[in-house]
């Protein structure tokens, strides 16, 4: 069974400006793999086949770029940095150790 999105309608201007740009920050075979998996709706085999890589290098390289794309476009459509609203969490994060 294959998965196909619907649309009721189409995003604001200024939401698929900031899309596009947070894109635009991802590597190039990281934003391949989202605009093949996410936009043409290529499975994870087909977009390894196309980018003649492995399907687990494509679940890898989704994974970290809907979590950079997730952090970016929440910071830019609501105004608001995840560090300065979780700091614990942000210093966790940089691997910094304690004791």
């Amino acid at each position: 069974m294959t998965w196909h999105r619907t649309r009721s309608s189409p995003p604001a201007p200024e939401t698929r400006t900031v899309v596009l740009g947070v894109l635009a920050t991802l590597p190039p075979r990281a934003r391949a793999v989202v605009v093949l998996r996410y936009w043409e709706d290529l499975s994870v085999d087909q977009t390894a086949v196309v980018l003649g890589c492995s399907p687990g290098n494509v679940k890898s390289l989704a994974a970290g770029a809907l979590g950079k794309l997730r952090v970016v476009l929440d910071e830019a459509l609501t105004g608001c940095d995840p560090a300065e609203s979780h700091p614990e969490e942000h210093h966790e994060a940089k691997g910094t150790q304690h004791g």
